[in-house]
């Protein structure tokens, strides 16, 4: 049977926190780039998935979604959600972060993953 390597890392933090770690970095900076603002938003799409509706994980996805909009970002505003998802998503099982990738995959880039 193939061996298959779960997306991103998962659970390996230099793979799954880092890109958000950087990102964080990057805001304010010239050299921040759509990447950047593509790993925060992943991060918070994946947490939507996974969270209960209502739950604080799923309003904090959410809140951090919607500063990662405004035209100018807010580095204090944005810090504390993207560490407190980190550490929720961490805490998750492998194969629901799996799944939620997936699911996300499908669903914005038609990608069957």
């Amino acid at each position: 049977m193939k061996e298959r390597l779960l997306p991103l890392g998962i659970k390996n933090p230099v793979k799954t926190e880092l890109p958000a770690l950087i990102a964080l970095e990057a805001i304010g900076q010239p050299w921040f780039n759509e990447g950047h603002l593509a790993d925060l938003t992943a991060l918070a799409l994946v947490t939507q998935i996974l969270a209960p509706a209502g739950s604080d994980a799923y309003d904090v996805a959410g809140d951090l979604l919607a500063q990662l909009s405004a035209a100018a970002l807010d580095i204090d505003e944005i810090r504390p959600r993207v560490i407190g998802i980190s550490l929720w998503l961490q805490r998750q099982p492998n194969g629901r972060v799996d799944a939620a990738i997936r699911r996300l995959l499908k669903q914005e880039c038609g990608i069957d993953a």
